[in-house]
């Protein structure tokens, strides 16, 4: 009897563990399943995501793309606008060096390609600016610096540099020439756009730089000097006398 007893309650305790065991299968399955559903909800989440960002790189690219095409359709407009500034001035001989009796032949053709040369910003942008005042042949006048009327030498770098964002405005206890030369350093290798000043028999005065010209000068200049140097474009050799003597070149920081 007791062998009996003892085999149906082995025989329970089996049934038992086996009815355990397969509740616990069944809960890992049913935990599996939910992770498994969880799972592939979070994967069509992701992919939703991945599509969005997807669909926004792509969006971003094309603007990226019309960006830059926009870029390069200004830069051949730049390009183009200097060009024409710097034909139209060499054909109607704007050149007031060239005039001089020892001045050096310009070449136009370096001009043009210094200026196209240049990266975009602020110093080619002083130098289209100085070109487009240059072909207008504006007078010379003492204190003035504005194209409506006339220019003096440093009248008319402080109005160049005026339409790039740069501010020099006059100290009355020192002339103008001086201010300017006080704000920048002076340098021995001048870049298109940076300043050449010579002292003057009233005050110092200044030009921008271009490029080189001929040897012995100063380089290529574009401003006025007087009267007699109305606003234009002027190979230095022909401003560096002794009645001008050469003071140096100052480096414009422009960006």
């Amino acid at each position: 009897m007791n062998d009996l007893d003892n085999l149906e309650k082995s025989s329970r305790r089996s049934a038992i563990i086996s009815l355990i065991g397969i509740l616990i299968f069944i809960t890992s399955l049913l935990f599996a399943s939910y992770n498994l559903f969880n799972s592939n909800k979070e994967l069509k989440k992701i992919k939703v995501e991945l599509r969005r960002s997807a669909d926004s790189l792509n969006k971003q690219k094309k603007a990226v793309d019309e960006l830059q095409n926009r870029i390069a359709g200004l830069k051949l407009d730049e390009s183009q606008l200097n060009q024409y500034l710097i034909g139209l001035m060499e054909s109607t001989q704007t050149n007031q060096g060239n005039t001089l009796g020892d001045g050096g032949s310009i070449n136009w053709t370096d001009i043009q390609k210094t200026i196209i040369n240049l990266p975009s910003g602020k110093r080619k942008l002083a130098l289209t600016i100085a070109l487009l005042t240059t072909w207008k042949q504006i007078p010379f006048e003492l204190g003035k610096n504005t194209p409506k009327s006339s220019f003096d030498s440093p009248g008319y770098i402080q109005y160049v540099l005026k339409q790039t964002g740069i501010n020099i405005a006059r100290n009355n206890a020192e002339p103008l020439s001086v201010t300017i030369m006080k704000r920048y350093k002076k340098v021995d290798g001048p870049l298109p756009g940076d300043l050449i000043f010579y002292k003057g028999q009233i005050g110092s005065f200044g030009f921008f730089y271009l490029g080189q010209g001929t040897p012995k000068g100063q380089g290529i200049a574009i401003g006025t000097l007087q009267a007699a140097f109305p606003l234009g474009i002027y190979d230095t050799i022909n401003v560096n006398t002794e009645y001008f003597p050469f003071i140096g070149y100052y480096r414009v920081e422009y960006d």
